[in-house]
C-alpha cells in the first residue's frame, strides 16, 4: 500500500483543529454567560388571588391589587416579591399587611424583617424607576397624638389618606411609597382608594411594581 505524502504544516493545522473542536464540545456549558456578582437573574413576580387579595396583572412588571382589609381583627399580609397573602399575625415572609385605614410595614415595631419605607411627593409612579438613596422609615410606637392608631410609616404625618369630615369617607393623598421589602428588593406603591365599586369601605386598592435599587446601593 503506498502511502499518502502530507504536506508540511498539514499535520499541525489538523492537530490544533481536532483540539480545538474538543475543549468546545467538552466546555460548551461553561462558555455560557453566567451572571456576575450583583447581576442574578430576578425572579418574575406572578401575583396569586386568595381569599382576601385579588390582583389585576398589567403585563409590564405592574399590578393592580385590592385587599379586602373589612375585619377590625384581621391584619392580611402581603408579601411583595411574590404578589401573594400572607399572615400578618405571625413574623413570617410578608412586607405590608392592612387592616381598615391602618398600613404596616414588617419593620421597626412591626416586625423584624426589616423592612423600610420611603414616602415621595414629589414624583409619579410612572416616572419613578429607581429608589431613593435617603428618606427610608420603619414603624414607629404611637406617638404624642389623638388617636391610638400607630404611627407606621404609612399612617404617620396626616396619614396617606385625606379624611373628608363631612361626608367622612378617605381620599389618597397624591403621594408614592417605595418600599425595601424583607428580601431587600424595591418597589413602589400608590394607594389609590378605599372604597370598592358599591362604595363599601375597607377594600384598599393599590398598584405597585419593582423599581431598581438606589444609587450606591442599599441604604
Amino acid at each position: 500500500m503506498s502511502s499518502i505524502p502530507l504536506r508540511p504544516g498539514f499535520l499541525g493545522r489538523a492537530c490544533a483543529a481536532l483540539l480545538v473542536a474538543g475543549l468546545s464540545s467538552a466546555c460548551g456549558d461553561d462558555l455560557q454567560p453566567q451572571p456576575g456578582p450583583g447581576e442574578e437573574e430576578d425572579p418574575i413576580i406572578h401575583p396569586e388571588d386568595s381569599a382576601n387579595l385579588k390582583h389585576q396583572d398589567h403585563g409590564d412588571g405592574s399590578f393592580t391589587s385590592v385587599v379586602s382589609a373589612m375585619e377590625p381583627t384581621l391584619w392580611v399580609g402581603l408579601d411583595l416579591d411574590t404578589g401573594k397573602e400572607a399572615s400578618a399575625t405571625e413574623d413570617a415572609a410578608w412586607d405590608l399587611a392592612f387592616q381598615r385605614f391602618v398600613v404596616m410595614s414588617r419593620g421597626g415595631v412591626s416586625g423584624t424583617g426589616g423592612v423600610q419605607v420611603a414616602v415621595l411627593t414629589d414624583t409619579t409612579f410612572e416616572q419613578l424607576t429607581q429608589a431613593p438613596a435617603t428618606g427610608w422609615a420603619s414603624d414607629a410606637a404611637d406617638g404624642d397624638d389623638v388617636d391610638t392608631t400607630p404611627d407606621t410609616v404609612f399612617n404617620a404625618a396626616g396619614g396617606w389618606y385625606a379624611y373628608d369630615m363631612k361626608f367622612h369617607t378617605l381620599t389618597p393623598r397624591p403621594q408614592l411609597y417605595v418600599v425595601r421589602s424583607d428580601q431587600g428588593a424595591y418597589f413602589k406603591v400608590e394607594l389609590l382608594s378605599y372604597y370598592d365599586d358599591a362604595g363599601t369601605p375597607a377594600n384598599v386598592k393599590l398598584r405597585w411594581a419593582k423599581v431598581t435599587a438606589p444609587a450606591g446601593g442599599q441604604p
